[in-house]
């Protein structure tokens, strides 16, 4: 038997779920990641429920892995449209977090503090209800299993 164990592989794309599942499509970010769960995606993902703690969850992102951001955002569409963002858009008017402290101020104080990420995609949905409540609206509902394969394709993009 030897004497130390294999170096457990780090994922290449960690999938950060945001949002407050309290405040009905506001937590889009999170139905998807726990969906996302229910298909075992393999060891290459990492599937993480950041909720509005996107600075903590940031520092448990292994080094250099790419990071798949899943939020609501605003951009004046239909409900249940999907923005895809590079992390440098999210400073023009194109789409906007919900959440106190933006993304890109996120991503800045991180790397601040050393942290080195590989690419950085966000996957905005455009909500229909950010109000008290714990389920989806109709609208958002009916468009998930939609929601969650065009985040599947982001993680083929960053896996290729």
């Amino acid at each position: 038997m030897p004497d130390t164990l294999p170096p457990i592989p780090s994922p290449r794309v960690v999938v950060l779920g945001v949002g407050n599942e309290v405040m009905r499509d506001d937590g889009i970010g999170v139905r998807v990641v726990k969906r996302l769960g229910e298909m075992g995606l393999g060891p290459e993902i990492e599937l993480m429920d950041a909720g509005t703690a996107v600075m903590d969850a940031l520092d448990l992102v292994p080094p250099r892995a790419h990071v798949l951001v899943v939020d609501a955002a605003s951009g004046d569409q239909e409900p249940g449209s999907v923005y895809r963002f590079g992390l440098e858009d999210l400073a023009t008017d194109r789409g906007v977090s919900l959440h106190e402290t933006s993304l890109p101020e996120a991503f800045a104080l991180a790397r601040l503090a050393g942290t080195k990420f590989g690419k950085v995609v966000v996957v905005g949905v455009q909500p229909a209800a950010v109000e008290f409540g714990t389920e989806l609206s109709p609208a958002l509902e009916k468009k998930l299993p939609a929601i969650v394969e065009t985040v599947r394709s982001e993680i083929a993009r960053l896996l290729a």
